[in-house]
C-alpha cells in the first residue's frame, strides 16, 4: 500500500532492444501541450515495444534509470535515443479509473 491507502501503481521495467527486422522501437511517445507526462501511445503488433511489455497509456517514469519528471517531450525522445539499440523504460500502468490524456489526437506538428 502506498502512503495515501491506495495499492502502488503497477511499475514495471521495459528494456526495448531494436532488432533488424523492425524498424525503430515500435511505439509512439505522447504527451499534452500544458499537461504534465509522457505517455506510451500506439504500439505496434510484433514490435520490440510490444516484445517488452509496453502497452497503450503506460506513463514514463524513467528513461535509462533516469527520471523523467518535468521534462519535455523532446527532452524525453532525446533520452529514448542515447542508446543506438536499446532503451529501458521504467513505466506505469494507468490505475483503474484514471483519466488518460487523448491518445489518439494528433500530435502538433513540429516547428
Amino acid at each position: 500500500m502506498a502512503a495515501n491507502g491506495s495499492a502502488a501503481a503497477d511499475t514495471r521495467l521495459c528494456h526495448v532492444r531494436k532488432v533488424p527486422s523492425f524498424d525503430g522501437y515500435g511505439f509512439n511517445l505522447h504527451a499534452e501541450k500544458g499537461k504534465p507526462g509522457q505517455y506510451i501511445g500506439k504500439v505496434d503488433a510484433g514490435s520490440p515495444a510490444e516484445a517488452a511489455g509496453l502497452r497503450r497509456g503506460d506513463r514514463i517514469l524513467e528513461v535509462n534509470g533516469s527520471s523523467i519528471a518535468g521534462e519535455s517531450h523532446k527532452q524525453v525522445v532525446a533520452r529514448i535515443k542515447q542508446r543506438p539499440d536499446d532503451a529501458e523504460l521504467l513505466v506505469a500502468a494507468p490505475a483503474p479509473g484514471d483519466a488518460l490524456p487523448d491518445l489518439d489526437a494528433p500530435e502538433p506538428a513540429p516547428r
